[in-house]
């Protein structure tokens, strides 16, 4: 059987490298574990305890000054301090030491891998990832309890790719200062910490590729395409040759440029064209205005939120962000998705069998309208200080529109009541992310004001592949002929309305597919920062009558599954 070459993880900042493996060992504490403890020895092991939670919290405390600079790092550390003061973690520690007479460390190493299989076992990914402070907070402990008795840290070497089981917020913190070229996990998701600290130091990171630790040794060379997902442990020539023309464009720190307003961008023949940005965090608005994107595309307002060990942030706590996200973009619009989330994210103990095709999105936010009503009444409340759009997640019935529209007025009539009275209209519109919206699209024309394509599970709800699950993820390819054709009838349908219509999925921040898109009807793409400037600069490299006759020629080669040839062709293709 012939040994596995290529694997497929999330993206978690784009990027492509070339180079060395190096494998992370975490730090592993020599220590005495004992469960008969006398009473005076128990008394001794709870002070113990205590002067390791406080000394813990001290540090925290340090680090969240240190990063102030940095709202999103010093948002994680504050998140861990709420957990550390967590009355019910704190109670499992000390009773597992009053009560089974268990020194203080294995205490605390057996409450915090119960609490972290926990929050492992549920079904949605925001919280699942939420797992990796009960970690790193039961690691920090320790190494309070027991300074004495902590290995060394393996010093990283500079310009390798880490390799790693998973990588806590801390030990992320400290490898984000390191000269990485790049990061691959075994586990971790698009929003966990490991995802969002790479972005911060512009970092190409892959995450949840399952097993990469089994199949890499020190000193291996490898590609890391971070921007589609994929490492290759074999790399041939012709990749290697093409990935370093790539690593030229992705440094490893983000490109700043000041611009001193939005940036016009067009095709070789003069059409218009929009180039926005997609942002999970308010230091990316500030990039986003930098680098003179026409607007923000996606804010998905439930990653803004991270922080909360709880997922309930208050109307007056989303006010204040939605706000800040509106000054700082002043003169250029900013497009909310409402939180995309689900029963298990909000309801503790509640289980789905299948979340992904479950009450998540918009089912769940009108089946929980008070909730859904605080979002909306603090977006509205914050659409006085600039150019709002709301987009709607997971739709699929012209009724879900409907029912959103009258929350929308009771939240007006609410405001108005306080003294607050929206005049401005404020553009509805929808994500494109299932077959169901995508071909109803005829139907739900008079109700929106523009349409924009969630791309990812789009291709994931149209092929019936989960693109993570490794048994299948092969089938998750973007040239696939049917997807292909089904992006044409929306940007077909869309312009016949007249209605706005953008990509923000990942193909949209992909360079390889910017000309077919424009190709297929697209005017508009919404990208991550990293990718900007050079999808902008595919744009102009290409006129519009060219892109459409290699979308024709894509869509041929896609029904005949010759997916090499058409990556050769997109490379080709200029003018």
């Amino acid at each position: 059987m012939e040994e596995k070459t290529t694997f497929k993880g999330i993206s978690a900042y784009p990027g492509t490298v070339y180079g060395k493996v190096f494998r992370w060992k975490q730090t592993k504490r020599k220590r005495e574990d004992r469960t008969d403890l006398s009473p005076d020895e128990i008394k001794e092991e709870i002070e113990l305890l205590k002067k390791g939670l406080h000394k813990t919290e001290e540090d925290l405390a340090d680090l969240v000054q240190k990063s102030k600079a940095n709202r999103e790092l010093s948002e994680i550390l504050e998140s861990q301090i709420v957990f550390l003061n967590d009355p019910l973690f704190r109670a499992r520690v000390f009773e597992r030491i009053s009560q089974n007479n268990e020194s203080a460390g294995l205490a605390l190493e057996t409450a915090v891998s119960s609490l972290y299989d926990e929050f492992q076992s549920i079904p949605d990914e925001f919280f699942r990832e939420r797992a990796d402070h009960i970690l790193d907070i039961g690691k920090r402990i320790e190494s309070n309890l027991y300074p004495d008795k902590v290995a060394d840290q393996t010093k990283i070497p500079d310009d390798v790719i880490l390799i790693a089981k998973e990588i806590t917020p801390s030990e992320m913190i400290q490898l984000g200062k390191s000269k990485l070229r790049g990061i691959a996990t075994d586990f971790g998701g698009k929003t966990g910490h490991t995802a969002i600290i790479a972005r911060n130091y512009g970092i190409p990171t892959i995450v949840g590729l399952k097993n990469i630790t089994s199949h890499v040794e020190d000193d291996d060379y490898i590609l890391l395409d971070a921007t589609k997902g994929i490492l290759n442990r074999s790399p041939g020539l012709d990749e290697i040759k093409l990935a370093g023309i790539k690593s030229e464009i992705h440094k490893v720190q983000p490109v700043r440029e000041i611009s001193d307003g939005p940036k016009e961008i067009k095709t070789k023949d003069g059409k218009k064209f929009s180039l926005r940005a997609n942002i999970d965090s308010e230091d990316e608005v500030d990039l986003a205005f930098e680098q003179g994107a026409d607007g923000i595309g996606l804010v998905r307002t439930e990653i803004l939120f991270i922080r909360y060990v709880e997922f309930k942030p208050t109307e007056e706590e989303q006010f204040a962000v939605y706000k800040r996200i509106l000054l700082k973009m002043v003169g250029r619009s900013v497009t909310f998705r409402v939180w995309d989330i689900g029963a298990d994210k909000m309801e503790n103990g509640y289980e789905e069998e299948n979340p992904f095709l479950g009450n998540r999105g918009i089912r769940y936010l009108l089946r929980h309208p008070h909730i859904f009503k605080e979002q909306l009444r603090a977006l509205l409340r914050a659409s006085e200080f600039g150019t709002m759009r709301i987009m709607l997640p997971m739709i699929t019935t012209r009724s879900e529109i409907l029912q959103t529209k009258i929350l929308l007025n009771e939240c007006l009539e609410e405001l108005k009541l306080t003294g607050l009275s929206i005049t401005k209209k404020i553009p509805l519109g929808i994500m494109v992310e299932t077959p169901a919206c995508a071909l109803n699209l005829p139907f739900l024309g008079n109700h929106v004001d523009f349409y924009s394509v969630g791309t990812n599970d789009l291709l994931q709800y149209l092929l019936a592949v989960e693109r993570n699950n490794h048994l299948v993820g092969d089938l998750y390819n973007p040239w696939q002929v049917v997807f292909l054709l089904l992006l044409k009838n929306i940007a077909d349908v869309a312009n016949s309305q007249k209605k706005p219509i953008s990509i923000c999925g990942e193909i949209g921040s992909d360079p390889m597919f910017t000309a077919v898109l424009i190709g297929l009807g697209f005017r508009d793409l919404s990208s991550a920062l990293p990718l900007m400037k050079e999808v902008g600069e595919k744009v102009q490299d290409i006129s519009t009558w060219k892109a459409k006759l290699l979308a024709e020629q894509v869509i041929q080669l896609a029904g005949e599954e010759k997916f090499e040839e058409i990556e050769s062709l997109v490379l080709q293709t200029k003018g």
